[in-house]
This record gives structure tokens, sequence and C-alpha cells, in this order.
């Protein structure tokens, strides 16, 4: 082929090609190597691929509790279509406790924590976050600087102009009485450094408490946060607030929520006063298509039955008008509890549905397994994908091909404990 094509018009040939075969071709010459893993070919591959988007559901079977991972395209044929178990992107064993993974330009991030002896029966644990490439099934390691602190919040996104994997780590402050820091402690790591560097400006107020997990859109990272020095009617109650990193700019920027959005409304538009509890909504973000999306979910009483269910009101934020915030629909399945996983490509929810009637073990556990179904809002019908999960295990992530990552080197395991106090990054291939 090459003694007979342009290499300027194999280029242009290459590019089109999926993942797979990409490394696969990689082999044939060198040429066609040096090619595939400059990083100019690596960043704008992502920009050229049309293949659809992928869907990782990630959930513990009910039976073994066992954790199983399935991807599948992110199509109009996705109820119809078999879901083929993919190979699971599998955490070096010193991990713990895995939290729930992000995504974000085709990269999935995953973390939990890290255990490591430091002198005979004493052991110290650290955090420690693996991004993901399924695509190419290749990871880096990044622990973070210090020790275990459960103040800690951390965000995760990949700049789409730099193509820069990026890590904010945030210690809230706001229930520290005796610090005399004025806003949360933030650090930012950069994988083209591989350090943490300490970051002070344009920080929030140090009576912002951040939540997990983030969301990453664009160049923006998201939270929700909670202000704890609002007043409203000379009585001290919680802000909800929404809360912006830009990884380029690296500004962060407070974004307020309409009070139907954020608080429990009553049905002349006031905001409830419950005297047990918080009047804030439960909130969490998600993506939907390219946009933020903001999960209210809420109890309701049935008059007929007098028993509660859960709905949740699915708000979207107006990318045209600065920090407005418009309401699409609620969901409203009638199951005992709710949990929006995700949404596919077409804006479909993607749900955790329970029944918890006559289901409670003795400790309060569920004992029946959750399913997993998608929710069409326009026929308000439901379809059952088959899946059955011990309850509250189940995750989706979305990511599109892509060669990020490949340029990253091998990771030597075994070097952590030396180096984890300064949270260095290690990459490396994911055990098959």
């Amino acid at each position: 082929m090459s003694d007979y094509i342009p290499f300027e018009i194999q280029v242009q040939i290459i590019k089109r090609l999926p993942v797979k075969s990409l490394l696969q071709f990689r082999s044939v010459s060198k040429q066609w190597k040096s090619l595939i893993d400059s990083s100019e070919f690596i960043a704008g591959y992502r920009f050229r691929q049309t293949h659809p988007q992928r869907l990782l559901l990630w959930y513990k079977d009910p039976v073994d509790l066992k954790q199983n991972y399935v991807s599948f395209l992110d199509d109009d044929a996705f109820a119809q279509q078999e879901l083929a178990p993919t190979v699971p992107p599998m955490l070096p064993e010193h991990l713990f406790r895995s939290e729930a993974p992000r995504s974000s330009q085709g990269l999935v991030c995953l973390s939990g924590f890290y255990e490591y002896p430091v002198a005979p029966l004493c052991k110290i644990r650290t955090k420690m976050i693996v991004l993901l490439n399924p695509s190419i099934r290749k990871s880096v390691l990044i622990p973070f600087p210090g020790f275990l602190n459960f103040e800690i919040v951390d965000g995760f996104g990949v700049c789409p102009i730099t193509n820069d994997p990026t890590i904010v780590k945030i210690k809230n402050v706001c229930t520290d009485l005796g610090t005399k820091v004025s806003s949360p402690i933030v650090e930012v790591f950069k994988l083209s450094t591989g350090c943490w560097r300490s970051f002070c400006s344009n920080l929030p107020k140090k009576s912002i408490h951040f939540m997990s997990p983030n969301v990453a859109i664009d160049s923006y990272i998201y939270w929700v946060a909670f202000d704890n020095d609002f007043l409203d009617n000379d009585s001290q109650i919680l802000k909800p607030l929404i809360i912006s990193f830009h990884m380029t700019t690296e500004e962060f920027r407070v974004i307020d929520l309409p009070n139907t959005l954020a608080y429990e409304i009553d049905e002349e538009f006031r905001v409830i006063d419950l005297t047990d509890s918080l009047p804030y909504a439960s909130l969490s973000l998600s993506k939907l298509r390219d946009s933020l999306a903001v999960l209210k979910y809420v109890t309701r009483n049935d008059p007929g039955t007098q028993s509660e269910f859960e709905v949740c009101d699915v708000w979207i934020m107006d990318n045209d008008v600065l920090h407005s915030f418009t309401k699409l629909y609620t969901i409203n399945p009638r199951y005992d509890i709710i949990r929006i996983l995700g949404f596919t490509n077409s804006g479909e929810p993607m749900m955790e549905v329970l029944k918890t009637q006559s289901i409670l073990g003795s400790w309060g556990c569920h004992t029946e397994p959750a399913s997993v179904v998608v929710y069409e809002p326009n026929s308000k019908r439901i379809r059952d994908i088959g899946i059955r999960a011990e309850y509250a295990s189940s995750l989706v992530s979305s990511y599109m091909e892509t060669l990020l990552l490949l340029d990253q080197s091998n990771c030597n395991v075994s070097l952590w404990p030396d180096q984890i106090a300064r949270g260095v990054a290690y990459t490396g291939l994911v055990v098959l």
C-alpha cells in the first residue's frame, strides 16, 4: 500500500478508522506507529471520528454481589441490542471502596481508597484516582497528596481545548470552626505536568460546602454546593448552589438556582418550612446531551393508599441565557425509590427503580433486587433492559472512542508507597 498511495492520503484514511483498527495498524510499519502515537494525531482523532457514543453500565449482581460491567452502543436500537460484556476496568487490588465513575471526552474517572503500611500494625489510607480509556484499556493512576480526609471532594474533566485531563481537589472547611482560612483549600492536577499544585485565586468563600460527585461538560466542571451563611427571614438555612470551574481559565463561578428548583415549594410557590428537616431539595447533577441537567428528587404522598413514592424533576441549564434554568418534565413512574443513572444520547433517562413495600430486611436493607430501566419522557413508558442489580450499585458512564492516554507509559505499582505523599501519577495497561 505504501508503495502506491502517498503517505498524506494514507493519513487521511487512517484518521477515519476505529480505535481497534488503529491499535492493530501500529504494528504495520514504524511510520504508521509514529503517526498514530503522535500527540497531534491523538488530539485530532477525537474530533474527527464519527463513531456512536457508548455507555458503560456498572452494577453488582444481587445474588453473589459480583461487580459486573457491560458496554453497549447508545443508539435507537438500545432496547433490542444485546448487552455484550466488556473487559472490566479493574482497579488495582490495593484499592477499595470505589466511588461513582465519571466520564469526560472519552475517559472514565474511577476513585477509591489506597491503604499502605508505614510501620508494623500501622497503615495509612489515602485516596486514589484511576483515569481509564475503555477504548484502549489503558489507565493512569493518580494518588492524592496527603492522607485520607472525608471532607475532601474532587472534580474531574478533560479540557476540550488542551485535551489535558484535570482533577480538582477541594477540602471543605465550612464546618471547621477553628480554622482561620477564608475559603476551601484547593489543589489542581494536570496530567500534562504530572503533579499537584496549590490553587489560591478566585476561590469560593469558606461557608460554601462542595458535594460529590461532579459533572464535566465542555470546559467546565460542575458541583452541587450549599452556602451555610445564607439568611432568610432572620433564620439560617442552607442555600443550594451550583459551582463551576473553568479548566482553561481556572476560574470558579457561583451559579444561583431559582427557588422552585432549589427548595421544596408548596402550591402557592412558598418555601415549605420543615421544622425537623432541611428545607432544600435533594439535588444531583447529570449531563443531558451537551447541557447541564439538575435532578430534583421529591417525595410525594398517594392520597389513595397513604403511601409515599418518589418523583424526579428534570431541569436543564440554558446555555444561551446565563444561569437560566428550565424544567423539562417530571419523572413519575410510581416506584417507591428511583435513581437517575444518566441519560442516553436521545435524552432518555436511565434509572434504577425499586419497590420497597415488604422487602426490607431486619436491618433496613433492601432484600429484593432493583431494576435498571429506560424512561421515555413523551410516552412515559418504561423499558426494562433486563438487568437486576443490588440496590444503589448501578452506575452509568457515557464515552466516545478516543486515543487519549495512548502515549502514556506503563506504571510500576510497587513505587506507590514511596511516592504517595507527592501525588505522583503512574500509568499502565489495565489487567485483562
